[in-house]
């Protein structure tokens, strides 16, 4: 992407990367951390050209280990 000068990098979150809840610190930090690296790609390669962007995207996944 850098060679080319353009290009787009997405990262999904949740609304956890936004403000903290009881009983989901480590949940949260690692939200936010996601979304803070996320922020600094935005920085250091948007004048390269690259479009970085976090998304918040909540809701449930259904996965074949739930009951």
């Amino acid at each position: 992407m850098i060679k080319n000068g353009k290009g787009t990098i997405l990262f999904t979150g949740a609304t956890a990367s936004l403000r903290g809840s009881a009983n989901f610190a480590g949940f949260a930090i690692s939200k936010f951390g996601l979304r803070a690296l996320g922020q600094s790609m935005a920085r250091e390669l948007g004048p390269q050209g690259i479009h970085v962007a976090h998304i918040v995207i909540d809701g449930g996944i259904h996965s074949p280990n739930q009951a």
